[in-house]
């Protein structure tokens, strides 16, 4: 049977083949919702008394996706929030496009109902959830000469932390009317890390997922990786990063937010996009929730 660990490396060679794919549609194209909905459908297959899937009864995000990752004996929660946003296609107006020019052009898109930048907005309403940037990229891009070999990766499926995404896209807008090219994949693959860091880290004796606190030592390691290490020294570097670890990157001790009992897969109202559960650390008592398959 396929771990959940062994999922999370195939995902992003599914999503990549499914956006090459793309190319034969006479009209439309795969919208984020739709390769997130993908992803969700993927781990239904491991929903039980480990995993909670919840839907809202409306989602009011395209491709929003959470992950609250829950330790019952301890009661301690890491909250995951993505925003997923996709590489443009290979052609633009029935032109080529480079592939060193390829870009997620919707990162700056603005909210119409507030007139905000919906990257600002990610940040600054994710509350207790850490904000990550869900970048979903073409099979054909990844395996291209020009992105091949180089570290970090591109894969099909690519993490970013929101902080780092904002700093790139401030910049560009205080650039104006200078254009800086920060949307794009080439400038933003610097901040990349893998699916693999939250859904491959240790998962302890007796549990079937990680552990919040476990994936709270994967990702601060990612977020400690410095971006360009020519420039000073790695321990330097790390040091510098640490100062800016965003507020939501911690485990905290919360016993409110407790799926309710019930079925692994359900609709839940009190939720406003898909919200996925992983329980570890369950207990024989009443803290841990009675989850039907």
């Amino acid at each position: 049977m396929t771990t959940l660990c062994e999922l999370a490396a195939k995902l992003p060679d599914l999503v990549g083949a499914l956006l090459d794919r793309e190319a034969k549609l006479q009209k439309g194209r795969f919208r984020e919702e739709t390769l997130t909905d993908v992803i969700t459908a993927s781990l239904a297959a491991f929903a039980g008394p480990s995993m909670v899937i919840e839907y809202p009864d409306e989602a009011v995000t395209g491709g929003d996706l959470d992950l609250d990752l829950l330790h019952v004996s301890s009661g301690r929660h890491l909250r995951l929030r993505f925003q997923a946003k996709r590489l443009n296609a290979l052609k633009n107006n029935k032109k080529m496009v480079a592939v060193k020019h390829r870009a997620y052009n919707e990162l700056l898109h603005v909210v119409p109902s507030t007139g905000v930048h919906q990257f600002k907005t990610l940040i600054a309403s994710a509350g207790p959830f850490l904000p990550l940037y869900m970048f979903y990229n073409h099979a054909s891009v990844v395996r291209d000469p020009y992105f091949a070999g180089a570290i970090p990766a591109v894969c099909g499926i690519n993490l970013a932390f929101a902080d780092d995404v904002a700093g790139e896209l401030n910049a560009k807008l205080a650039a104006k009317p200078k254009r800086l090219h920060h949307k794009r994949l080439s400038h933003l693959r610097p901040h990349f890390f893998d699916l693999t860091t939250i859904f491959c880290a240790s998962v302890e004796p007796g549990d079937d997922v990680p552990s919040p606190d476990n994936v709270f030592t994967s990702l601060r390691k990612s977020w400690l990786q410095t971006v360009d290490d020519s420039k000073q020294d790695i321990a330097s570097a790390q040091v510098l990063r640490s100062f800016f670890e965003p507020e939501a990157l911690f485990v905290s001790r919360d016993a409110t937010r407790r799926p309710a009992d019930g079925p692994a897969i359900r609709f839940n109202p009190e939720v406003k996009r898909p919200t996925i559960t992983f329980i570890s650390g369950r207990t024989g008592d009443d803290r841990t929730p009675k989850i039907s398959i």
